[in-house]
Order: structure tokens, then sequence, then C-alpha cells
């Protein structure tokens, strides 16, 4: 770890549980612009739960403001993931959609993808976000058409209209790129 990662972890340490969006705005700023390796940071997902969800909301800012640099951590914090709360791996639907699926993960991504937006446990955020995911990767693996669109049926009518018109759509795409 770089002396700049090292003074920027406990900064993150001490910081993260109060922080404003603001800051974290500031801090992707920085691990972007001095180019930090965001693996350094992955053991703060170990810390308690304000430590850890603020670092997965700062992960999630780079991937708004700099997609390319949280794609090339995903594979690293994919395998990273096994080792903290399965909770927090729900995150990874945000990246993909921020960043996209990096290839080596494009396999794992599919069936957590699915499992998360078949179980009833998921909240309807990341229920969205995984069919939006899905349906992208469906362009190169166009044999999950009919799965996708098979879920989201089953899945339409048990939470809210939104995510009912947002499924809607959806199938509406899917149809249509199958002709």
């Amino acid at each position: 770890m770089s002396p700049s990662s090292i003074g920027l972890y406990k900064e993150l340490e001490s910081s993260l549980p109060t922080s404003t969006e603001e800051e974290r705005k500031i801090w992707a700023t920085r691990i972007v612009e001095q180019d930090l390796d965001l693996s350094d940071f992955f053991s703060l997902l170990k810390c308690d739960y304000r430590i850890a969800s603020r670092f997965l909301w700062l992960l999630g800012r780079i991937g708004m403001e700099h997609p390319e640099k949280l794609l090339t951590a995903l594979p690293s914090l994919l395998k990273f993931s096994d080792q903290i709360d399965p909770k927090y791996k729900t995150s990874f639907a945000n990246y993909w959609l921020l960043s996209g699926v990096p290839q080596e993960n494009e396999g794992q991504a599919i069936d957590l993808l699915f499992k998360w937006l078949l179980a009833s446990d998921t909240n309807v955020t990341i229920k969205s976000r995984s069919a939006s995911v899905l349906l992208r990767l469906i362009k190169k693996y166009p044999e999950l058409r009919n799965e996708l669109k098979l879920c989201l049926e089953d899945q339409m009518d048990k939470y809210s209209k939104e995510f009912k018109r947002k499924s809607t759509k959806i199938i509406a795409e899917l149809d249509e790129t199958s002709r």
C-alpha cells in the first residue's frame, strides 16, 4: 500500500461514518487523481456497518464519475466480497449498471443478477438494477432473453407500480430486439 493510500485509508476509517455526499465526492476525486488502487481500501468493508456502507457509497460515487476506474477494480472486489457480509454483495447490481460487467465476471454476474431479481428478500431497487444490467448483457448473450422475460413477468405484479412500469418497458425492449 502506498503512503498516499495509507493516509487516505486512515482518514476514511475515521471519517466515513459521519461523511456527507460532498466529502465522498472529494475522496472519489482524490482516489482517481492520485490513481490509488481501490483494492487498498477493500478492508474497510470488514469494519462496522457505518464505515462499510459509506465505503460502498464512495465506490458508487467513483463509478458515477469515473466508471473505468471502478470497472478495473470490480473483479478483485467480487473475489473480496466472499470475505464480507453477504448483504454488501447486492451493491454489485449498482456497480455493474454504472461501469459494466468485467468480461471475466459475466457468468457469476448473470447468476447473481437473476438470483437477486427472483429473491423475495431483495429490495425493489436492486431488482430493477439487476434487470437493467441483464438487459445489457442480453446483447452479448441473447439466449438469456426468454429467461429474463419470464422472470420479469413473474415478478412485476409483486412489487411497486414503478417496478411494474420498468419491467413492462424492459419486456417491450426484449420483444422488440427479438424480431
